[in-house]
Parts: structure tokens; sequence; C-alpha cells
């Protein structure tokens, strides 16, 4: 991942839709103890050989949403530090 991104915490995974067909789902957390939910994403009707793939996938995906949305991730951590 860019360095410009370790704010930031993206997990990824799969759930399956049918013969190999997965949606692949992503999360992207303020990389804090209990991180607020930044942004949940799927894409639904991929396939990929086997679910291990498909997380890969994911986790792709959420990496390129996440510089979409790093200028709003980098201030909501900074107000955080704020109040602590």
């Amino acid at each position: 991942m860019e360095s410009g991104i370790d704010i930031l915490v993206i997990h990824g995974f799969a759930v399956r839709e049918g013969r190999d067909k997965w949606a692949c789902c992503y999360e992207i957390r303020l990389a804090v103890i209990g991180g607020p939910l930044l942004y949940r994403g799927e894409l639904h009707g991929r396939r990929h050989p086997t679910e291990a793939a498909a997380v890969v996938a994911a986790l792709a995906v959420g990496e390129q949403e996440a510089t979409r949305h790093l200028e709003t991730a980098r201030a909501m951590f900074l107000a955080l530090k704020r109040r602590q």
C-alpha cells in the first residue's frame, strides 16, 4: 500500500454468489483502535477461481477507493488525534 494510505485499514472479503462467482467486498476504516467505518463497497458477479483470489481483488479495489477518499480520511484522523 502507498505510504500515504497508512492512516487507513482496508479489509477485503468475499461472499459466494454462485459457481465461481463471488461478491468482492471491502471496508475502509481509519487506522485507530475501533476506527470508524469510512466506506463499504461491493463488486457483484465477479468470476474468480477461488475465494482467496476474490479477496485479493477486493483488496485491490478497496485500495483504489481509499486513494479517492484519502484527504477526507486524513482530516478525520487528525481530528481524532486532537481529541485524545
